[in-house]
Formats: C-alpha cells, sequence, structure tokens
C-alpha cells in the first residue's frame, strides 16, 4: 500500500500536533515545527527547561509498516542530526545542553498511546 504525499503530510501534522500537546502539558516551550534545511529535518525543537531539544515524532495507525520507534532508522537519525547542527549554527552557541528525542504514538480509533524516549541518541554532533 503507498501513500500519497498528503496523506503522509497530514499523519505528520497530526503526529506533531499530539506530540506538541503532550510536551506542552508537561511543561516544554514549543519553538520550532517541522523544521527543514538542506539534507536535514527536526519534527519538533522545544525546550525542558535549560536544555534544548531535537523531537523525531513518528505515529502509525496500524502495525502494518511496523512500530513508530522502528521507523527511526540510522538514516532519519542522521537527517535530524544534520538540521540540529544548521538550527544551532543559526541560533549561535547560546545553549550548553542538548537532546535528542524520540516521541511513538500509536493511534488506534479514540486511542492514542504516546512513548517518550528522552535522549534516544547521544548529544554528539
Amino acid at each position: 500500500m503507498s501513500r500519497t504525499a498528503t496523506g503522509v503530510t497530514s499523519l505528520g501534522n497530526e503526529g506533531e500536533r499530539i506530540t506538541a500537546e503532550y510536551l506542552k502539558a508537561r511543561g516544554y516551550h514549543i519553538l520550532e515545527r517541522s523544521f527543514r534545511c538542506k539534507g536535514g529535518e527536526v519534527d519538533l525543537i522545544a525546550l525542558d527547561g535549560a536544555t534544548l531539544v531535537f523531537i523525531e515524532v513518528k505515529l502509525r495507525r496500524s502495525l502494518a509498516r511496523g512500530t513508530p520507534l522502528e521507523a527511526v532508522t540510522a538514516v532519519k537519525e542522521a537527517r535530524v542530526r544534520r538540521a540540529a547542527q544548521v538550527y544551532l549554527a543559526y541560533c549561535g552557541s547560546i545553549f550548553q545542553r542538548i537532546r535528542f528525542d524520540v516521541v511513538a504514538i500509536m493511534k488506534s480509533g479514540k486511542r492514542t498511546d504516546i512513548t517518550h524516549l528522552k535522549a534516544a541518541f547521544g548529544a554528539a554532533l
């Protein structure tokens, strides 16, 4: 089964919206959504206290293509890291601590299960 670009985009937007609400309820401050640059992208950028957090979001409605966490591959990690480097170059080095999180969402009917992995991959850039 193939998805149209619109279907993937709307699923991604829904995942980002759910995650932003989830994180705001836990005291995070959302700085950016869908940050893209040449060779990289990151779904959400937020502050968790004094820590700048780059967040990859994966939403699935079924397990037909695997779990949301299985979709976070080494290639995806590299794209997030590239975007983080560009963002940090743009902002300067005002952030002393950074972290890379993954938020995996399984949504089936009215049920939404969220798994938030803090420091899902190392912070060294």
